[in-house]
């Protein structure tokens, strides 16, 4: 754990601008949140889920907790959660049921020998849900956040460029793995090929206006941005609420105009299948019982569409978010199956540094409660924000085809694209 702020005991209050926001939808609060940034923050720090749903955006840090290995979310969350009773100037216990106490952020990576984290930033602007009070978390004496008067920027120009060769990698890689998938001697039935596009910019791109054209575009995803990871994610791995769990599984995917090949294609059924079962194999070992599946259906974005399951589940006493989102992970969807099979196979023919694309993302409270996504449709900002990588994957299956696997990630690849230009 790392305390960068001397002041860093924190204070709830309403913000100024409480009354205004109850009745703004997702998109609206993040974007009269937005405003609030000051121009010297490079890298906010955002978790905004649809539906008028739980509303996060902070700027600065006032805590790192850092973990990796086995169970790195419930770690760093335990350290953050004994962290918050001696930090927390509310009326409340902040780690009691129900509490509205601090808010970290953070994220994982794909590979859990790497370190992950939560952050508690410095100020917090935080709304429960749709009509709810926003909330306002900061050192005491921390001026009401104001605008800055933004002026608006000229269109970046934008260079996207691919690695000598990428695409014949890619081609080499998939006939590899369908060799493997189709050997009925292996255990391997599935496993996700990741490739990256790197974005150059002729100026430093603002990610909050990344930000804010992706939560106005993509209202059914969940928008994040933490430590310069950036996007716009349709998949959740975990939702943990006063004892009820959420998720969406998603897997199969076409481009518009296609989308009715979900509901009969062998290939999809099969790829999303998996991934469902790999959640539900999970369930009872994560704590939750009583489960219920809606799906598969289909979720259709303004770029593709994908088969989607959602899941319901009652969490067992003592159960945190962070606890729930270290069982389930990785899944199908993101990895492959079986999982260690699948993992070992991606670190043998991807050659790609994922970093946390397809990691667990999301936010936690100290009582428990929290939402955690998978990093997809997303973008790695270097330092400067005048560079970002864009990841993508696709579930590789004994009968899938090179070209039309480097279409599917280029369709995932879109949004991105499009939402840097508004950097």
């Amino acid at each position: 754990m790392k305390d960068v702020a001397p002041d860093s005991t924190l204070t709830p209050r309403l913000a100024a601008a409480s009354d205004d926001w109850a009745g703004l939808d997702s998109a609206q609060w993040l974007g009269a949140a937005l405003d609030l940034v000051p121009d010297d923050v490079e890298r906010p720090w955002a978790w905004l889920a649809p539906n008028g749903g739980p509303a996060v955006l902070g700027w600065g840090e006032t805590a790192r907790f850092e973990a990796s290995g086995a169970g790195p979310v419930a770690s760093a969350w335990r350290r953050f959660r004994d962290w918050a009773r001696g930090h927390w100037n509310g009326a409340d216990d902040p780690t009691a049921p129900g509490a509205q106490g601090p808010v970290a952020l953070g994220s994982f990576p794909f590979d859990p020998s790497r370190n992950g984290f939560l952050v508690v930033p410095r100020v917090t602007l935080v709304r429960a849900a749709a009509g709810e009070p926003t909330r306002l978390i900061a050192p005491a004496g921390e001026p009401e956040p104001r605008s800055p008067g933004r002026t608006r920027q000229d269109a970046p120009r934008l260079e996207f460029t691919t690695a000598p060769g990428a695409e014949r990698a890619w081609a080499r890689a998939i006939d590899a793995l369908r060799a493997v998938l189709a050997d009925p001697e292996r255990a391997e039935e599935k496993v996700v090929l990741a490739r990256a596009v790197d974005a150059r910019a002729d100026r430093p791109l603002d990610q909050t206006g990344v930000l804010d054209w992706l939560a106005r575009r993509f209202t059914g995803c969940w928008v994040y941005a933490d430590d310069g990871l950036v996007g716009a994610t349709p998949e959740l791995l975990v939702d943990v609420h006063e004892g009820v769990f959420r998720c969406r599984i998603l897997a199969g995917t076409r481009k518009p105009g296609w989308t009715r090949e979900l509901l009969t294609d062998p290939k999809e059924q099969h790829e999303h299948a998996l991934a469902v079962a790999s959640v539900t194999a999970h369930l009872e070992r994560a704590g939750l019982s009583e489960p219920r599946l809606r799906g598969p259906y289909l979720l259709e974005l303004p770029n593709v569409t994908h088969l989607a399951t959602d899941i319901t589940a009652r969490v067992g006493p003592g159960r945190s978010a962070a606890d729930v989102a270290d069982v389930l992970y990785p899944t199908a969807a993101i990895c492959g199956t079986p999982r260690a099979e699948a993992f070992a196979r991606i670190m043998a023919v991807e050659h790609l540094d994922r970093g946390r694309f397809s990691g667990p993302v999301g936010w936690m409270g100290a009582d428990g409660s929290g939402q955690w996504g998978l990093a997809l449709r997303c973008a790695q900002f270097s330092p400067g924000s005048r560079r970002a990588r864009l990841f993508a994957g696709a579930g590789i299956l004994p009968d899938s085809r090179a070209e039309l696997e480097w279409d599917e990630t280029d369709s995932k690849m879109a949004p991105m694209r499009r939402a840097l230009a508004h950097g």
